[in-house]
Protein backbone atom coordinates (compact mmCIF):
# COMPACT_ATOMS: atom_id res chain seq x y z
CA UNK A 1 0.00 0.00 0.00
CA UNK A 2 2.71 2.47 1.02
CA UNK A 3 4.95 1.38 -1.83
CA UNK A 4 2.33 2.00 -4.55
CA UNK A 5 1.37 5.45 -3.22
CA UNK A 6 5.01 6.42 -3.07
CA UNK A 7 5.49 5.29 -6.68
CA UNK A 8 2.45 7.32 -7.76
CA UNK A 9 3.76 10.42 -5.99
CA UNK A 10 7.24 9.93 -7.48
CA UNK A 11 5.76 9.57 -10.95
CA UNK A 12 3.74 12.76 -10.46
CA UNK A 13 6.88 14.64 -9.39
CA UNK A 14 8.78 13.34 -12.39
CA UNK A 15 6.00 14.48 -14.72
CA UNK A 16 5.97 17.94 -13.13
CA UNK A 17 9.75 18.17 -13.42
CA UNK A 18 9.68 17.06 -17.05
CA UNK A 19 6.95 19.61 -17.79
CA UNK A 20 9.03 22.37 -16.19
CA UNK A 21 12.10 21.31 -18.16
CA UNK A 22 10.14 21.93 -21.35
CA UNK A 23 9.57 25.50 -20.16
CA UNK A 24 10.49 28.68 -21.93
CA UNK A 25 14.09 28.88 -23.11
CA UNK A 26 14.14 32.60 -22.31
CA UNK A 27 13.20 31.91 -18.67
CA UNK A 28 16.00 29.39 -18.25
CA UNK A 29 18.51 31.71 -19.92
CA UNK A 30 17.46 34.62 -17.73
CA UNK A 31 17.70 32.46 -14.59
CA UNK A 32 21.23 31.36 -15.51
CA UNK A 33 22.26 34.95 -16.21
CA UNK A 34 20.82 36.20 -12.90
CA UNK A 35 22.43 33.39 -10.93
CA UNK A 36 25.74 33.96 -12.71
CA UNK A 37 25.63 37.67 -11.94
CA UNK A 38 24.88 36.91 -8.28
CA UNK A 39 27.88 34.58 -8.19
CA UNK A 40 30.13 37.22 -9.74
CA UNK A 41 28.92 39.88 -7.29
CA UNK A 42 29.46 37.54 -4.34
CA UNK A 43 32.98 36.73 -5.55
CA UNK A 44 33.74 40.46 -5.98
CA UNK A 45 32.51 41.19 -2.45
CA UNK A 46 34.62 38.33 -1.09
CA UNK A 47 37.71 39.58 -2.93
CA UNK A 48 37.11 43.14 -1.69
CA UNK A 49 36.79 41.96 1.92
CA UNK A 50 39.96 39.90 1.58
CA UNK A 51 41.94 42.85 0.23
CA UNK A 52 40.47 45.13 2.90
CA UNK A 53 41.55 42.73 5.63
CA UNK A 54 45.07 42.61 4.16
CA UNK A 55 45.19 46.40 4.45
CA UNK A 56 43.57 46.76 7.87
CA UNK A 57 45.25 43.93 9.80
CA UNK A 58 48.81 45.41 9.63
CA UNK A 59 47.44 48.79 10.73
CA UNK A 60 45.70 47.20 13.72
CA UNK A 61 48.83 45.25 14.63
CA UNK A 62 50.95 48.43 14.40
CA UNK A 63 48.55 50.32 16.67
CA UNK A 64 48.49 47.44 19.17
CA UNK A 65 52.29 47.25 19.30
CA UNK A 66 52.55 51.01 19.68
CA UNK A 67 50.03 50.90 22.54
CA UNK A 68 51.92 48.06 24.22
CA UNK A 69 55.20 49.95 23.90
CA UNK A 70 53.62 52.97 25.58
CA UNK A 71 52.15 50.74 28.29
CA UNK A 72 55.45 49.01 29.04
CA UNK A 73 57.27 52.36 29.07
CA UNK A 74 54.73 53.79 31.51
CA UNK A 75 55.01 50.68 33.70
CA UNK A 76 58.81 50.94 33.66
CA UNK A 77 58.68 54.61 34.64
CA UNK A 78 56.16 53.84 37.35
CA UNK A 79 58.36 51.05 38.73
CA UNK A 80 61.46 53.25 38.64
CA UNK A 81 59.58 56.03 40.40
CA UNK A 82 58.37 53.71 43.15
CA UNK A 83 61.80 52.12 43.43
CA UNK A 84 63.48 55.48 43.92
CA UNK A 85 60.86 56.49 46.50
CA UNK A 86 61.30 53.11 48.21
CA UNK A 87 65.05 53.53 48.40
CA UNK A 88 64.61 56.99 49.91
CA UNK A 89 62.13 55.66 52.47
CA UNK A 90 64.26 52.58 53.12
CA UNK A 91 67.30 54.71 53.85
CA UNK A 92 65.33 56.83 56.28
CA UNK A 93 63.46 54.00 58.03
CA UNK A 94 66.21 51.40 57.85
CA UNK A 95 63.98 48.44 56.81
CA UNK A 96 62.14 47.11 53.74
CA UNK A 97 58.74 48.74 53.25
CA UNK A 98 57.47 46.47 50.47
CA UNK A 99 54.27 44.61 51.24
CA UNK A 100 53.06 41.64 49.25
CA UNK A 101 49.30 41.42 49.31
CA UNK A 102 47.40 38.29 48.43
CA UNK A 103 44.73 35.82 49.36
CA UNK A 104 45.27 32.28 50.58
CA UNK A 105 43.20 29.99 48.40
CA UNK A 106 44.31 26.67 49.84
CA UNK A 107 46.43 26.01 52.89
CA UNK A 108 47.78 22.51 53.32
CA UNK A 109 47.51 21.55 57.01
CA UNK A 110 50.06 18.77 57.59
Amino acid sequence: MFNSSFRQQAAAWQQQFAHRQRGNLLQRLLAWIVLGMMLVVAAAILLFMLLLSWLVIPIVIYRYRKKMRRFTEAARQHAEQHQSQGEHYQQSSGRDSRVIEGEVLHKDER
